[in-house]
């Protein structure tokens, strides 16, 4: 019996690794260089969703039409050649320097810079004297500005003159990136504040590129079921991309972990045929503004009431600290389950609960009245948004818990 009890125990670690390691191939795969961080510049998100097709192929997903593909079409603005600041000389990296704000435009020249802080904000001229002003680019630094009022000043002096001239942003917090639908006429510029606080002048090599009804796609495919409900899982594929073919934001956590989980969860259900048909959505256009999934649920493939559940998988590469369940104080009942399940398993150290949020793919099902959760994992690494959500340090402590923990919930339906 002992001897027994020990077999067991090495087989359950042995599948609690293997699910680990697969979770880690796929986040190294999708992390890779050769996919320019899954975004609109050098086909990167073209790049992913090839890889994916090959995985609902792989794992014998049926499709709803004749392919998986969905596409459809959206604006995006990017930074493809030319993105750099040379300051006293220095020629500063983008991603660790600096970063374009995500709808800046192009600049190419040498710019004189005038400085606006806590001392002189008040002395700028109202928007009807800015012919009158003799400023090439407008350089603002909130250090020491306590007040809201104020600083939503600096926001609206910002805002306003990046229609007219290049704006550097002397920033002390870490640089983060995104994705914008539009470009502005002039680049705004976040610089760290010890390469830039003496500056006088810049150099800007800024080329900003609105790419207009750029067609990417969304990668539908189901597992069929006993059952006519279905359940769905969704990851987003897509992230930032790179700037300047040389700088990529490799999303490891957001959100190649999330797309793990989603073929593991795939894998499994392949080797194992569920009661329900269970769905698997891979949505695009996510970091430009959820807009994959909100594609889908205005031409969705089949009647959205047919779901049961969605769960939606973003950020599943930690779990030090648990997990977060956006949507759980809506659907009480199935987070009790949730909850009641991980702590009769003791998977994760905490399932935390959460309200509706817009932050993630789940909320345009959530509008149409489809159950969902948003879940994402807590603790380990705080890259987000920056190049150095890396695969390589990216832990997935939490994998093949947080994954058993959604398999025994499924069964609860």
């Amino acid at each position: 019996m002992r001897f027994l009890y020990v077999v067991i125990l090495i087989l359950g670690s042995l599948f609690s690794n293997a699910q680990q390691k697969f979770g880690k191939e796929i986040v190294d795969v999708l992390t890779s260089d050769e996919f320019h961080g899954r975004g609109y510049t050098n086909s990167g998100a073209d790049i992913a969703a090839e890889f994916l097709v090959a995985q609902f192929e792989k794992y014998q997903l049926k499709p709803f039409a004749d392919s998986f593909e969905q596409p459809f079409q959206i604006d995006v603005n990017t930074f493809p050649k030319r993105c750099g600041i040379t300051v006293d000389g220095r020629a500063l990296i983008p991603g660790v320097d600096f970063l374009p704000a995500p709808s800046s435009g192009s600049a190419t020249g040498t710019y004189q810079l005038t400085w606006v802080n806590k001392d002189n904000f008040s002395t700028i001229p109202k928007k009807i004297e800015i012919d009158k002003m003799p400023i090439e680019a407008l350089a603002i630094d909130t250090k020491g500005v306590k007040s809201k009022d104020s600083l939503q000043f600096f926001y609206r002096i910002r805002d306003y003159f990046s229609t007219l001239l290049p704006i550097i942003w002397v920033q002390d917090q870490r640089l983060i990136h995104s994705i914008s639908q539009t470009q502005q006429p002039f680049p705004i510029l976040q610089v760290k504040r010890e390469l830039i606080e003496n500056a006088t002048a810049v150099e800007l090599d800024i080329e900003a590129v609105l790419l207009e009804e750029f067609e990417t796609r969304n990668l539908i495919g189901y597992i069929p079921g006993k059952k006519k409900k279905k359940i769905c899982f969704s990851a987003h594929y897509d992230h930032l991309g790179e700037i300047a073919d040389t700088v990529i934001f490799p999303g490891a956590n957001d959100n190649a972990s999330g797309v793990a989980m989603l073929l593991n969860l795939m894998k499994h259900y392949s080797e194992n045929p569920p009661k329900y048909t269970l769905v698997f959505m891979a949505f695009s256009a996510e970091e430009v503004g959820i807009l994959g999934s909100k594609h889908y649920v205005e031409n969705p493939l089949f009647p959205l009431n047919q779901i049961r559940f969605l769960i939606n998988c973003d950020i599943s590469g930690t779990g030090d600290e648990g997990i977060t369940v956006v949507n759980g104080t809506i659907h009480k009942k199935q987070f009790k389950k949730l909850a009641k399940i991980n702590l009769k398993k003791n998977y994760l150290s905490k399932v935390k609960v959460r309200g509706r949020a817009a932050n993630s793919d789940h909320f345009w099902f959530s509008q149409r009245q489809v159950p969902a959760f948003f879940i994402y994992t807590l603790g380990g690494i705080k890259a987000y948004h920056d190049i150095y959500d890396k695969g390589e340090t990216l832990p997935l402590t939490a994998f093949e818990a947080y994954s058993n923990l959604l398999i025994d919930f499924i069964r609860t339906f």
